[in-house]
């Protein structure tokens, strides 16, 4: 009798304990921070930074990019074409050094 409810209590124990990291709310790891689902976040990555949203991507948290810039950046130059020097006349015949 007493082994019968030591199991029980042993199981109840199990039980109630096996969803509590289910209950946890999911969260996303950037800069030193955690943000929840749906919280979006400036990342910078290989030096290029980026808007990102923190999603659930097959029961993982994941960062999807959902802009190329971020909130209050400088808007990069563009770049500029490069210029070429003006065709000169050809030589037709060879030229000493």
């Amino acid at each position: 009798m007493a082994i019968r409810f030591l199991f029980r209590l042993v199981g109840l124990a199990l039980a109630l304990a096996a969803p509590a990291p289910l209950l946890a709310a999911p969260t996303c790891l950037a800069n030193g921070k955690s943000f929840n689902v749906g919280q979006t976040a400036c990342l910078t990555v290989a030096g290029e930074s980026h808007l990102a949203r923190c999603d659930m991507v097959l029961n993982n948290t994941s960062w999807t990019r959902i802009n190329d810039e971020c909130p209050g950046d400088a808007p990069k130059p563009h770049p500029t074409s490069i210029s070429t020097p003006t065709p000169g006349p050809t030589p037709t015949e060879p030229t000493e050094n």
